[in-house]
């Protein structure tokens, strides 16, 4: 039987605001438009490889935030590649209801929409059969699997939005498990819902693939590293598939610890120190500034900013995590309440589980720097 390909891909969220964003609004609104040219970049890549196929798992265009203008934009893009079967199961983000973008607007012959009942679509000339099925409210913890008679040889995909899941533990976004999804014998499974690329087999005759994708585009910090579509194909020898990245973007987030520095011209070289040229200074950074710095001095996040944006990164957001490093045996002999607050919270730390004893610690050593003034002198 002649190979077929396929392009999977899921949660791209579009017109979707970043979460938990603290940068300047310029690079916030680059970032929305490179968060468009990740799906062209998708659309380029199924013409590039002339794919059959192109599986879209749910929350691709955001329901409660999406514009027309980004839905019709999605028409367009979806134009340029008519040669390419477009299936798309609508998920907990854009579910498939009546005031939804899938029932106002008029999509192309070539797109298929799943709505909130199981339904096959056959493709004779390639032997497959794609079964799907779509989110019609924001949950659906109920989950049915399909009854599935497929013609003797030929083959099948499964797509839909869903939480795959080990046992009976419940969940709002159509729960499945592996033991449900194993007797239906599907050459792959495509889902959507998980933003971090996931993949396992199950044991049974085909060894299906059950395959997330992950978001392509970051949406917030936590999505870091390359982003990616997936690419496979169905051959007469099985299943191989492999990710393809589309990103326009990375986000990346850099633990910098500053041990030992005494200014901002210290810590300004330990970043660059740690992210040297040629390090993707083009990505979006968070740095997270981290261990015990010096009483008396904290860093300056704006002018480190500064500094580092003239010398060639795109965008960095600091956070500052340190914490000042006391004397305190000097601050223990004090009289007072400084002096009371160290004794008493150590004496409570002789008390706790050596598990405890760092957590006490941290807390210790962010009292004193409420209780302190910004510089701490000795007599």
């Amino acid at each position: 039987m002649k190979p077929i390909t396929f392009i999977h891909t899921a949660d791209l969220h579009l017109d979707l605001p970043f979460q938990g964003w603290r940068g300047s609004d310029d690079v916030l609104l680059r970032w929305r438009d490179e968060h468009r040219r990740t799906f062209a970049a998708t659309i380029d890549t199924v013409m590039e490889k002339q794919t059959d196929y192109l599986l879209i798992a749910g929350d691709w265009l955001e329901y409660e935030t999406a514009s027309r203008s980004t839905a019709e934009w999605l028409i367009e893009q979806l134009e340029r590649i008519k040669n390419t079967q477009v299936l798309i199961a609508p998920g907990n983000h854009d579910p498939f209801r009546p005031d939804s973008y899938y029932h106002s607007l008029s999509w192309p012959e070539h797109v298929t929409i799943f709505t909130g009942d199981w339904e096959e679509r056959r493709f004779p000339e390639h032997g497959l059969t794609v079964v799907g099925r779509g989110f019609r409210e924001f949950e659906e913890p109920e989950a049915e699997m399909p009854s599935v008679r497929v013609p003797e040889g030929e083959r099948l995909i499964l797509l839909f939005h869903g939480t795959l899941q080990n046992g009976n533990a419940g969940s709002p976004y159509f729960p499945v498990t592996k033991e449900k999804l194993a007797p239906l014998e599907a050459d792959y499974v495509a889902l959507g819902h998980i933003h971090q690329p996931h993949a396992l087999r199950l044991n049974n005759q085909k060894r299906t693939w059950v395959r997330y994708p992950g978001s392509p585009h970051a949406l917030r910090w936590q999505e870091t590293g390359e982003r990616s579509v997936t690419w496979g194909r169905l051959s007469d020898s099985g299943c191989h598939w492999e990710p393809v990245s589309v990103q326009t973007r990375r986000f990346e987030v850099d633990m910098i610890p500053l041990e030992g520095c005494k200014t901002d011209g210290e810590a300004l070289k330990q970043i660059k120190q740690m992210i040297p040229e040629g390090k993707e200074r083009d990505a979006c950074r968070r740095l997270v500034l981290n261990g015990r710095r010096q009483a008396g001095w904290k860093p300056r996040a704006e002018w480190l900013s500064l500094q580092l944006k003239q010398s060639g990164f795109y965008h960095v957001e600091i956070v500052d995590e340190t914490l000042p490093d006391y004397d305190l045996e000097w601050l223990r002999s004090q009289e007072g309440l400084v002096g009371t607050f160290v004794r008493k919270m150590e004496e409570r730390m002789e008390r706790t589980t050596m598990e405890e004893r760092e957590h006490w610690h941290r807390a210790l050593l962010k009292g004193l720097d409420a209780l302190l003034s910004p510089e701490v002198k000795k007599p």
